[in-house]
């Protein structure tokens, strides 16, 4: 098992102004938990699903997860794009994947993380050396294979592990797919990895429709860098 979570970005522009679309999208997830509103996507569901599941949580450590990743990689990819591509691509990404969910998926879905994983390929694609912390978690077996690469200090390292790293935002266009599709081979199919794969796919097939002007012909100098 591993977990990764970002903590923040570092992309060299002015944070102090929050969003509009990024905070209107994380109030509205919130309001809905709150008011009780539950509306997963799958076989019958009603027509409201295909965009209601992706502001609808199974539980509250599930929402705080997701909100967090949100406003962490949300807020600087709202102000590369704007607000209105902003929500063209969040909301276009929820109605994809609804629609996709109502009339292939044998199970019901909930929850934004589909929409959250678009939001990172963007951030990968037009910010890619924006700077990412990482705060991370791994468990037996993948502890061996950073063992192999940096040996621990402590035997109980090889099978939990906890530290935090910066990544540039490009490494995700190759972590990301690695770990979901580990996840579907780790935990056989599940369509919470398959989702995660094609939320990032929404979010990279979005970069390549926008216009030049905010397009990755106008993104930062691409280094690779670590």
């Amino acid at each position: 098992m591993f977990i990764a979570i970002p903590t923040h970005v570092h992309t060299g522009a002015s944070q102090n102004e929050i969003p509009l679309a990024n905070s209107l999208i994380v109030a509205a997830n919130v309001l809905a938990f709150f008011l009780g509103i539950q509306q997963p996507v799958g076989p019958n569901s009603g027509c409201f699903s295909i965009i209601g599941y992706g502001f609808s949580h199974a539980g509250l450590s599930h929402l705080i997860i997701n909100m967090w990743l949100l406003w962490v990689v949300g807020n600087p990819v709202n102000r590369r794009v704007g607000n209105t591509y902003y929500l063209i691509g969040y909301l276009g990404t929820i109605l994809s994947m609804g629609l996709l969910a109502r009339f292939f998926v044998e199970a019901n879905l909930v929850g934004s993380s589909g929409a959250i994983f678009a939001v990172v390929a963007v951030l990968a694609m037009l910010l890619p050396t924006a700077k990412t912390d990482v705060s991370y978690i791994v468990v037996f077996p993948l502890t061996l294979i950073i063992g192999l690469l940096k040996p621990p200090q402590h035997w109980v390292y090889w099978f939990i592990r906890w530290d935090s790293i910066q990544l540039r935002a490009w490494w995700f266009l190759f972590l990301v797919p690695v770990l979901q599709l580990f996840g579907l081979v780790w935990w056989s199919w599940n369509w919470v990895n398959l989702s995660h794969l094609a939320g990032f796919l929404c979010g990279m097939t979005f970069v390549l429709l926008l216009p030049k002007s905010i397009s990755m012909g106008n993104a930062r100098t691409f280094h690779f860098q670590p």
